[in-house]
């Protein structure tokens, strides 16, 4: 309980002033998040639910898309199996409502399946129809959450540069850290302009954390010129693994656990925090995906 307490305190040490320097965004389009990171097991999915339900509680419509086409496990942690994929509505004339499912507090979900590989293949017709089925969330959604697959594949990378925001997930592991960098440099390399932005995730005090953050960001901004913007930590929580087992989001079995605390700080940060990128929308994302090949 003492370590508890501590770790409580450290965060709202951590959240400072902030609280009263807010700037209020003006909603256009649905804005794009892209969570990645550079291996796997560093809890990047469980970061992008437990994230879309702090924003869903914010009162912000929330759609999640699974573009991990190896180890896909959105739906096991939100508790709900969509009924298909955007494959389906690329080769087969399906409605976003025949392949959305309904989550827990009011989240949307969708599977991206095998046809965020087919993205080009699609003729000119098929191609319509689809920006004109994604476009409708433009209208509906005030978030999209794209979960990423871990690493740097050719689909990972199109997905971070397509993206108006890319938040890059990590642990205070030598391994992971050194992968994280490997995204971000591969991110410059190819002329990236999203800003990106850092989570370190199973800190075991505040120190760990800042010292994971300044080495990140010392490396990034010296050898590739790219500043990393810091969102925050998440204190290891032995809840979240728990109610992975229960199937269940941690921010919903256990709203008052430290983890889900630090989430929302972290959504806190993403919704009124100020250099908000301006949003192109998820049609404008899946524009820039094709114009990627």
């Amino acid at each position: 309980m003492n370590d508890q307490a501590n770790k409580l305190r450290q965060l709202n040490e951590m959240a400072g002033s902030a609280r009263s320097a807010i700037l209020k965004p003006i909603h256009t389009s649905a804005r794009v998040i892209t969570v990645t990171s550079g291996k796997g097991g560093v809890g990047k999915t469980n970061f992008t639910v437990a994230l879309a339900v702090a924003f869903a509680r914010m009162g912000k419509k929330i759609l999640v898309i699974d573009a991990d086409l190896g180890l896909s496990n959105v739906d096991v942690i939100l508790g709900c199996s969509p009924p298909g994929n955007l494959l389906q509505v690329m080769q087969q004339g399906y409605s976003l409502t025949d392949v959305v499912a309904d989550g827990p507090l009011g989240i949307k979900f969708i599977s991206g399946g095998s046809g965020m590989y087919d993205l080009a293949n699609l003729s000119d017709v098929q191609l319509q129809f689809f920006l004109s089925q994604v476009g409708q969330f433009d209208n509906w959604a005030d978030i999209i959450l794209i979960d990423t697959g871990a690493g740097l594949n050719r689909m990972v990378l199109n997905f971070v540069m397509a993206a108006d925001e890319v938040v890059v997930i990590t642990t205070p592991e030598p391994t992971a850290v050194t992968d994280a960098y490997a995204v971000i440099k591969t991110y410059a390399s190819h002329a990236g302009t999203s800003p990106i932005r850092l989570v370190v995730n199973r800190v075991r005090e505040v120190a760990e954390g800042e010292g994971v953050v300044n080495k990140l960001s010392k490396v990034s901004q010296r050898f590739l010129g790219v500043p990393i913007s810091h969102l925050g930590f998440i204190f290891e929580d032995r809840m979240v693994q728990k109610a992975v087992s229960s199937q269940v989001p941690f921010m919903i079995a256990y709203p008052d656990s430290v983890a889900a605390r630090c989430i929302e700080r972290i959504a806190h940060s993403l919704i009124f925090g100020e250099d908000l990128p301006a949003s192109r929308g998820i049609r404008g994302l899946f524009q820039r995906l094709l114009a990627r090949g």
